[in-house]
């Protein structure tokens, strides 16, 4: 049986398998959700930076915002 394609040394290039229509989609859903998650950690990280500036100014001397209830 001959072969398909031509080796040139000892290691040559396989043939790659055909992508499919189901491989192809999941390639770009792996690459949306990579790119919402970057967007969704930048986010987050802004966020959290933002909070602990605003809570630093604010230290132990706030008062809670709910006063607790008497108890019965």
């Amino acid at each position: 049986m001959p072969r398909n394609y031509n080796v040139d040394g000892f290691f040559r290039d396989l043939p790659r398998k055909a992508a499919t229509a189901q491989d192809k989609t999941d390639a770009a859903v792996r690459l949306i959700r990579d790119d919402d998650s970057a967007k969704r950690a930048e986010l987050t990280a802004s966020l959290r930076a933002a909070r602990l500036e605003r809570n630093s100014d604010d230290s132990v001397a706030a008062p809670s915002p709910r006063e607790k209830k008497p108890r019965r």
